[in-house]
């Protein structure tokens, strides 16, 4: 009997630490930003798409920016100030650059508005070792609103994002904003950090949430600070009041479509979906950016 309890005992404990590694792993993997994420992602490669508005860009003059975030942190913004009353400040996704979002920055310069393009922490030129999902992030997007309304406290501001960074940007709305946020843009995001992560174990391993989920958020919690059902859209969307554009591709395959109809059913204000057929993640604007960029002029003009 004795035995048999050890052995037990002795499977039990081996299988917890085995559950603790691979939530460390997923930790690493995943969230650390210290290692290469290209086996994820891929190559970040600038097109020849991304390079036309890029040079557009260039003649506006854009300089670099930072910010002191209450963490602590140093974090990077590329700012072009036309001395307009009017701000777009664009979130990039994860693994991704402020360079990406050239195309959307021209878009809001023609229309007339200052743009504030951010490094997201632990990217780029921004300091920091992890991502949170949007959980951290959108405390320091609250930190950039309130630089640029010391620069124009009577500023009107859009937000805008993609992917992670329109979960930063979704997640920020429950925050205290200033009245100076007029509209939000969200453009594949996903409902939270615990269904993405779970999505994608789904999809890559063939395997359910419970138990490696469970574990790996108990881990980041203890490395990270958050849970992964901290990393809360949805919940933010529930409890905000301002007007958001929900964007999301049809052939979304890495934040599923079926994401958005949650987000914007919980939205309980003024609100717009706009899906794009045949869309990819976060380059839904590439597959039909005249209907992308009209909705987009649409709605800023509506409420700003």
């Amino acid at each position: 009997m004795f035995m048999w309890i050890l052995i037990i005992l002795l499977i039990v404990a081996a299988t917890a630490g085995l559950l603790f590694l691979i939530g460390h792993v997923f930790y690493s993997v995943c969230l650390y930003m210290k290692n290469d994420k290209q086996y994820i992602t891929g190559p970040i490669v600038m097109d020849k798409r991304t390079q036309k508005y890029e040079k557009i860009f260039l003649t506006y003059g854009p300089r670099d920016v930072y910010l002191t975030n209450r963490q602590g942190l140093r974090l990077h913004g590329i700012e072009v100030d036309q001395h307009a009353s009017k701000w777009a400040i664009l979130m990039h996704g994860y693994m991704g650059r402020n360079g990406e979002l050239v195309d959307v920055a021209d878009f809001f310069l023609e229309e007339g508005y200052n743009v504030l393009s951010l490094s997201q922490r632990a990217h780029n030129k921004s300091e920091g070792k992890a991502v949170s999902m949007g959980y951290y992030e959108s405390d320091d997007l609250v930190d950039w609103i309130r630089y640029v309304v010391q620069k124009d406290p009577n500023c009107s501001i859009v937000l805008y994002g993609v992917s992670m960074g329109a979960a930063t940007v979704m997640m920020s709305l429950a925050k205290n904003l200033p009245a100076n946020v007029k509209a939000c843009i969200e453009d594949c995001g996903y409902t939270s950090a615990w269904d993405e992560f779970s999505y994608q174990l789904k999809k890559m391993a063939h395997l359910p949430p419970f138990p490696v989920v469970h574990v790996a958020s108990l881990i980041t919690k203890l490395r990270g600070g958050f849970r992964f059902k901290d990393a809360d859209p949805l919940g933010a969307v529930h409890r905000s009041h301002i007007p958001t554009l929900f964007i999301h591709g049809t052939k979304d395959e890495f934040v599923p479509t079926h994401m958005v109809f949650k987000l914007y059913h919980f939205a309980h204000y003024p609100k717009q979906l706009l899906l794009i057929e045949g869309g990819e993640h976060a380059i839904a604007r590439y597959q039909d950016p005249a209907l992308y960029f009209s909705t987009l002029r649409e709605w800023i003009h509506t409420y700003v």
